[in-house]
């Protein structure tokens, strides 16, 4: 009996293999999947954890070739690598075993994460609309003012 193949994916039956081991729209899906989470990297600078699930469907050649157009791109940024750029790269790498040498790079710093500036009108743990005056978040409870001590 012959062995049917099916999309990793979604769990169709394969009738066309060239997009193998998916099907022609989970192959598209995650192709702008992939492109989204690269814009992400550049527009952001962060790696989400479910980035990475999907990150790891992909080849190694293909991971390898978005940490060399990231690179590349970030290391243009006026005044060079960022913080936030060398940590978002240090995610990729260390969630890929990804090797500076193999790369072609110099040897990145290792930091693990950057301090983000806090917005004024937005909450930075759940990032919902608040006012600016606010010392705890109303939706989550993040104590929003350092200098804030509550009485409860």
């Amino acid at each position: 009996m012959e062995e049917v193949e099916k999309c990793e994916e979604c769990g169709k039956i394969l009738k066309d293999k060239s997009y193998a081991p998916y099907c022609k729209q989970c192959d598209e899906k995650l192709d702008k999947q992939f492109d989204s989470i690269e814009d992400n990297i550049l527009i952001y600078k962060e790696l989400l954890d479910n980035e990475i699930k999907v990150l790891e469907k992909f080849e190694d050649t293909d991971i390898k070739g978005l940490f060399k157009r990231v690179y590349e791109k970030l290391s243009r940024e006026e005044g060079g690598l960022k913080k936030e750029s060398i940590v978002v790269l240090n995610k990729l790498k260390n969630a890929f075993n990804l090797k500076e040498s193999e790369l072609g790079i110099g040897k990145l710093p290792e930091l693990k994460r950057v301090k983000k500036s806090k917005q004024k009108n937005k909450c930075p743990e759940c990032n919902r609309k608040i006012k600016q005056d606010f010392n705890l978040c109303p939706y989550c409870g993040y104590r929003l003012k350092d200098d804030f001590v509550s009485k409860f």
